[in-house]
């Protein structure tokens, strides 16, 4: 097996001008779909020097195939993107095309596209042995439906790149390991009834927070009932409040189940940074995670596609993302910022924090603490009382 890690080039959408067109006809920028935020993204990983080492291989993002698009959506919804993206007329509502989250932009077809083809391209690389594991950056769109965009999301990369390795090796297993701040609802439905493909989401669950899915008690049906696992967490969860779910939960979930391929929306929305969001982990906390993640992968049969998810913070996202392929890579960042990546967050108009790589926890006022700790408690008692006795725990 190879011993390189595929990253996938997201300078393809950097080339395109559809940013920019949104920009134009927007007030406000889309919180997504931005160039800031992807070349912000993008060039941190290479201004760092990380792609100067012959363990990343740089790997070109393609366009995702009519035949790869139905392997779940529906044709009449793909045919109304593809009409959109061409600057067509179609009837959008019925879709969830055309909202502030899920805006109609030239050459929409290509930039949701890409990150399709790419993240399949990443998962049947690492299936046959060709890297050791993979990125990309972009991807984790894992809000789409069958016939429904929403969330910034028009197709659902993970959910047919998932499907893509389940009919190229039937009688696999996936396990879908969710750590984006928002829940995994159209992933967790596509695979509602499917025990080859474990589903686990760790997410913030509040009211009238985004996509107000994902309790313990949506655990799949039929022959699929105990593998959707959702993770509810209260807002202010920390760093170690955050670990502890993933330790109590995960870990012994993973173990039983013995996926062939583990498939990681990574998120970097619940950075305590992130202005759409209410969770509070730090940089060190990601860092944490990717090496708890590498360390049960390779006790496995060493299979790991990662992708970025949300994040929307620019300089956050780039951060995490480029710490998490640091060490599913083995590829050491510099202990700096680079000089130049400062330079063009600032021509974006963001402000680049001195810490570093890690920043110090948020230091929670003490009257918090007893609710965050009782409510974590409840989410992992009740699935350990719900589902864990389904995979014999």
């Amino acid at each position: 097996m190879s011993d390189k890690t595929a990253l996938y080039d997201a300078s393809v959408l950097l080339h395109m001008d559809g940013f920019d067109d949104l920009e134009r006809s927007n007030p406000e920028p889309n919180p997504f779909w931005n160039r800031a935020r992807f070349e912000v993204a993008w060039a941190l990983p290479e201004m760092a020097g990380l792609l100067k080492d012959g363990r990343i291989s740089l790997q070109p993002m393609r366009l995702a195939t009519r035949e790869e698009l139905l392997l779940f959506h529906d044709v009449s919804y793909i045919e109304t993107i593809e009409l959109f993206g061409n600057s067509g007329v179609a009837f959008s509502s019925r879709f969830g095309l055309d909202t502030p989250e899920c805006p109609v932009f030239q050459d929409m077809h290509k930039y949701v596209s890409y990150p399709v083809g790419a993240v399949i391209d990443a998962t049947l690389a690492v299936a046959e042995g060709r890297f050791k594991n993979a990125m990309s950056f972009i991807g984790g769109f894992h809000h789409a439906f069958e016939s429904k965009a929403t969330g910034f999301c028009y197709y659902n990369d993970c959910v047919i790149a998932i499907k893509k390795f389940k009919k190229l090796y039937p009688g696999k297993r996936v396990l879908y390991l969710d750590t984006d701040v928002h829940h995994g609802d159209g992933t967790q439905a596509a695979f509602y009834d499917d025990p080859e493909v474990l589903t686990i989401s760790m997410h913030e669950l509040s009211m009238s927070f985004f996509p107000g899915t994902g309790r313990p008690e949506e655990m799949g049906i039929g022959e699929g009932k105990g593998y959707s696992v959702n993770i509810p967490l209260p807002p202010l969860t920390d760093d170690g409040h955050f670990l502890w779910a993933f330790d109590d939960v995960v870990k012994p979930l993973w173990y039983s189940f013995k996926p062939d391929l583990v498939f990681w929306n990574v998120g970097a929305d619940a950075h305590h940074g992130d202005p759409l969001a209410d969770l509070m982990l730090t940089y060190s906390s990601y860092g944490i995670l990717a090496r708890k993640v590498l360390k049960m992968v390779n006790k496995g049969n060493g299979k790991l596609v990662a992708v970025g998810g949300g994040g929307y913070n620019p300089i956050s996202a780039a951060i995490v993302w480029t710490a998490v392929l640091s060490v599913i890579s083995g590829v050491d960042i510099p202990s700096e910022y680079p000089e130049d990546w400062i330079e063009l967050c600032q021509s974006h108009g963001l402000t680049v924090p001195r810490e570093d790589w890690i920043d110090g926890p948020t230091i929670m006022n003490d009257i918090h603490l007893p609710g965050i700790r009782r409510t974590v408690s409840e989410s992992i008692e009740k699935i350990k009382k719900l589902v864990f006795p389904i995979h014999g725990l």
